[in-house]
């Protein structure tokens, strides 16, 4: 019995720590990558976050990044886990819930991905 639980314990974690990174073509047809998810801006440019984080286009169509996972409340507020790879999940009431906290998500912690 206690193997097993190690065993499902330690699968649980090799699968929350597996981060991968993110490759998509911009505007201009380059094959660029981040650390983290990426995603295209409405003029083709791709913006991908750092490892663990999460990215999410507000209700203005404006890409916003966080530490962790991001998703939009009822309000179409864009919130972020203040914890590297935590999740976020949006509750019965359209409220939005994170690991470790939620924080609004950012521009700034948005990079936009260089062909290399």
């Amino acid at each position: 019995m206690k193997i097993m639980f190690l065993i499902c314990l330690f699968s649980t974690f090799a699968i929350s720590t597996n981060v991968s990174a993110d490759c998509l073509t911009n505007d201009k047809g380059e094959v660029v990558c981040g650390e983290g998810k990426c995603e295209k801006d409405q003029y083709g440019k791709v913006y991908c976050t750092s490892a663990g984080g999460g990215i999410l286009r507000d209700d203005k169509g404006n890409l916003l990044c966080g530490v962790g996972r991001c998703a939009a409340d009822s309000l179409k507020k864009v919130w972020c886990s203040k914890q590297v790879s935590g999740g976020a999940a949006i509750d019965s009431k359209g409220n939005v819930k994170c690991l470790g906290g939620c924080a609004p998500g950012s521009a700034a912690l948005c990079t936009q991905a260089k062909a290399e």
